[in-house]
C-alpha cells in the first residue's frame, strides 16, 4: 500500500526507478522489432513512497519493501506501430493524427525510457487521464500494479 511521502530515499528500489528524462505531454517515437514505429505519450509521472513492509505488484509479482523508499511510476498512452518510418510517426505525433490503442499503461521508468526518442510535447487532457485515475485509485489500495 502506498504511504505518505518521506524525505529520504532508501535502497529497496534501484536508482533507475527514481529518475526519468521525460515529463507529462512528451511524445516518444520508437521502433518495434517488426520494424514499425509506435508513438507513446507520457500522461503522468508520479512519485510513490512506500513504507517498510508495504507491498507493490511489479509485472504480476508481489514485492514487500524492506525499508522506506520511493519510485517514479509513468502513465502512458500507447499507439501500436501504425507507421512505416520514424519521420511519418513523428509527423503524426506532432499533428495529433495517431491512434491510441491503449489509453493507459503504468510503467517503471526504465521500461518507458527505452520506448524511443522525444519528438515533442503537447498538453494532456482530462479525458486522457480517465484510465490513469481509475488505475491510481486501485494502485493506492494495493489492487493494481505496474509493468
Amino acid at each position: 500500500m502506498v504511504q505518505a511521502m518521506s524525505a529520504i530515499a532508501g535502497n529497496f528500489f534501484p536508482p533507475e526507478y527514481k529518475q526519468f528524462p521525460f515529463r507529462a505531454g512528451d511524445l516518444i517515437v520508437g521502433r518495434t522489432s517488426g520494424g514499425s514505429f509506435p508513438i507513446t505519450k507520457i500522461l503522468k509521472v508520479d512519485r510513490f513512497d512506500f513504507k517498510k513492509g508495504s507491498r507493490i505488484n511489479i509485472q504480476g509479482k508481489w514485492f514487500t519493501a524492506t525499508e522506506d523508499d520511493y519510485l517514479l511510476v509513468v502513465g502512458v498512452a500507447y499507439g501500436e506501430g501504425q507507421f512505416h518510418s520514424f519521420e511519418e510517426a513523428r509527423a503524426a505525433a506532432l499533428a495529433g493524427t495517431w491512434k491510441v490503442t491503449m489509453g493507459h499503461l503504468p510503467f517503471r521508468t526504465p521500461s518507458v525510457a527505452k520506448f524511443g526518442v522525444f519528438v515533442g510535447n503537447v498538453s494532456v487532457s482530462a479525458t486522457e487521464l480517465s484510465g490513469y485515475e481509475i488505475w491510481r485509485t486501485r494502485f493506492e489500495r494495493g489492487e493494481a500494479g505496474i509493468f
